[in-house]
């Protein structure tokens, strides 16, 4: 076992930077297709509230042609949006980014308490950082996936973070 208690430290920290960078790039996956589940739900409601008014304002059972083809392309745009919105279902993968950036929350507070504390059994430490590795394998494999622009964004970010908490090294 490594007995170097730099070493133990600059392991956390590295973790410490990905467990943060995965929160951070889950929570804006989960924001950005929670907004597009809210979209697409807004849209569908309008657009079948407009094609059931235009059917009801018909007059004498005899719409015009224009207002036909209007309330027939309105029609598929709803077919299609449920369509999209059940395939994907936004709604669902938003509150899984959700939850395995609260996973992700949890296992950087662990790291800045290791990182923040005097080692004296160095073994121990190693042992509790092995543990938290564990447990961000097991939270990462249960999450589901995201853009990789996402995430360097969410690292970028990230990393300034830990040169002012940290130091440049």
């Amino acid at each position: 076992m490594n007995r170097e208690p730099d070493k133990l430290l600059s392991v956390a920290r590295a973790l410490w930077e990905n467990a943060m960078s995965q929160r951070g790039a889950h929570y804006k996956a989960s924001d950005h297709l929670r907004v597009w589940h809210y979209v697409l739900g807004f849209m569908l409601i309008l657009f079948s509230a407009i094609v059931s008014g235009s059917v009801l304002q018909a007059t004498d059972g005899n719409p015009s042609q224009a207002l036909t083809l209007s309330a027939g392309a309105l029609s598929v745009a709803v077919v299609v949006l449920t369509s999209v919105q059940t395939t994907f279902k936004l709604g669902e993968r938003s509150e899984q980014h959700k939850s395995a950036a609260v996973g992700f929350g949890k296992i950087a507070r662990k790291l800045d308490l290791l990182i923040s504390r005097d080692h004296e059994d160095l073994d121990k430490a190693w042992t509790e950082l092995t543990a938290i590795n564990d447990e961000y394998d097991s939270v990462e494999a249960g999450a589901p996936g995201f853009l990789g622009r996402t995430y360097d964004k969410a690292r970028a970010q990230v990393q300034d973070e830990a040169r002012a908490r940290y130091g440049a090294g």
